[in-house]
């Protein structure tokens, strides 16, 4: 295997692990069934902005995945792979619209509707598996997912926006002194 590809498994881990982190230390569960808020999206965002896709995509999944399961929501494993990936897939798509790092940072943050769209549509076909009729089920989704779905979606926002340009900035002072450091050992092998 190659130092590329196992350094981006390495960070992909380091993510997923952030992730499962963030989502089990902002748990609140305001209601039953197993839904919870939390604070894990906005490690997922960062993994969108420091990772290739599949990479992102394997983070947000697995680390919000083994959050669920942690948290005693099985129920939610399979929608959460599916939610998260596409959150990530969206967040992408969206930050290449533009070049400027606030207005990407900002269109990251606009996945969040994913989120809230696609618990939605999880907690109605849940709602419909477990016997309820489509208009009761989309009804008692609306008003036991969306609300709490938009403030998970908005404080993970808040705090990737936040923080997103100080960790950008220390990644970025890295990357400096790392091609400072490479410059010299090339410097004094010549010497």
């Amino acid at each position: 295997m190659s130092n590329k590809k196992m350094n981006m498994l390495t960070k992909s881990a380091l993510f997923a692990a952030l992730i499962y982190a963030a989502t089990l230390t902002g748990a609140v569960a305001p209601i039953g069934g197993g839904a919870y808020i939390h604070i894990g999206d906005a490690m997922i965002y960062f993994a969108v902005v420091f990772l290739p896709a599949p990479y992102a995509v394997a983070a947000a999944a697995v680390g919000a995945a083994f959050a669920d399961l942690t948290l005693g929501s099985m129920i939610y494993v399979i929608p959460t792979v599916i939610v998260k990936t596409l959150v990530v897939l969206s967040a992408k798509l969206l930050m290449r619209a533009s070049k400027k790092i606030l207005v990407q940072d900002i269109l990251i943050c606009l996945s969040g509707i994913v989120t809230v769209a696609g618990y939605y549509v999880s907690e109605v076909v849940l709602l419909i598996i477990s016997g309820s009729q489509l208009s009761a089920a989309l009804t008692t989704a609306a008003v036991d997912s969306v609300p709490f779905n938009i403030i998970q979606a908005s404080a993970s926002a808040l705090l990737f926006l936040i923080a997103g340009e100080a960790v950008r900035n220390i990644v970025d002072k890295r990357k400096n002194r790392r091609s400072d450091d490479e410059e010299n050992a090339e410097n004094d092998a010549e010497q």
